[in-house]
């Protein structure tokens, strides 16, 4: 009876492996087969309800001007809380006076779950402001041209625009945030902002000498962040996390192998795999914890009035 129960067990697993292996060649041909605006009209569908787009030219996923991440602004409770939510990144916040304002620009870079990516943003702090820890996205009037590369070792990526929230992710590739450097330039529409932003970069310690100015044109380079705590926060779970992000890295590459760019891959999931389709689109973005701090912020402003 025993060897029965194991014949048995040897033969379905048998037919399993068979029954895969025919599944993965069909959906293989059915991938090859698909025209590249099939696959990224399918892809988007799946990134856009997270503000987010895939960049074909560059095989990178980028984020949407109009994304739901520009009504929830930004505060250090998000870079604080990044580790549990798989993302472990080197954050660069510059903080500079103008037009009575407070502003953040903040640049980012790391691995961002199965992706290693870059981000810069724009925030701004009102006079009236009662959270000096809460900064609103920039609007329409106040955005900037942004443009950024990312190194590692060799050049990964560049993006540029004129926005206020710029974002590049490499979906697949695993990276220390030590091991990147990210080449930053912003534009700005007046000398007196420009002066203001060079202060702020020289209140977080970066040296005159690195810094290059033309025109209106400020660029710097970041390796290592300069006096940003929160880098140091949370070292055993980042560690931790890291490994998790190595692991699910590894298993994405070896599971797409037959393919080479992150537009097939990723349909290459969606139809081998489709119930670990989304988890995996999740694992290729920045995510937040804007519900949460939704919640708080109304239940805040409902305590006032």
């Amino acid at each position: 009876m025993i060897y029965f129960i194991i014949a048995l067990a040897i033969i379905v697993v048998i037919l399993l492996v068979v029954l895969y292996l025919i599944k993965r060649k069909r959906v293989i041909h059915k991938v090859r087969h698909m025209s590249e605006e099939e696959k990224l009209c399918e892809v988007n569908k799946a990134l856009n309800p997270f503000g987010f787009a895939f960049d074909v030219k560059q095989d990178i996923v980028i984020s949407k001007n109009d994304s739901w991440q520009r009504d929830v602004g930004y505060s250090d409770f998000f870079d604080l809380k990044a580790p549990f939510l798989n993302m472990v990144m080197d954050c660069e916040p510059i903080y500079f006076f103008y037009d009575h304002k407070l502003y953040r620009i903040e640049f980012w870079k790391g691995q961002y779950g199965i992706t290693t990516g870059a981000e810069a943003g724009i925030y701004i702090q009102d006079e009236d402001c009662k959270n000096p820890h809460e900064f609103r996205c920039a609007n329409d009037s106040e955005i900037l041209p942004m443009q950024f590369e990312l190194y590692k070792k060799c050049f990964l990526f560049k993006r540029c625009g004129f926005t206020w929230w710029l974002t590049g992710f490499d979906v697949g590739r695993f990276s220390r945030p030590k091991d990147l450097t990210l080449k930053v330039c912003v534009r700005f529409p007046n000398q007196k902002m420009q002066v203001a932003f060079v202060e702020g970069l020289l209140n977080a310690g970066y040296n005159a000498n690195k810094i290059s100015v033309c025109g209106s044109l400020i660029c710097f380079t970041i390796c290592k962040p300069k006096n940003y705590k929160l880098n140091h926060c949370h070292k055993l779970v980042k560690c931790f996390v890291q490994i998790i992000n190595y692991i699910n890295c590894s298993l994405y590459m070896w599971f797409t192998r037959c393919f080479r760019s992150t537009l097939d891959k990723l349909t290459f999931i969606r139809y081998m795999a489709p119930h670990f389709y989304h988890f995996v689109i999740k694992l290729s973005i920045p995510r937040r914890k804007h519900k949460k701090y939704c919640k708080k912020k109304g239940h805040k402003k409902h305590k006032k009035s």
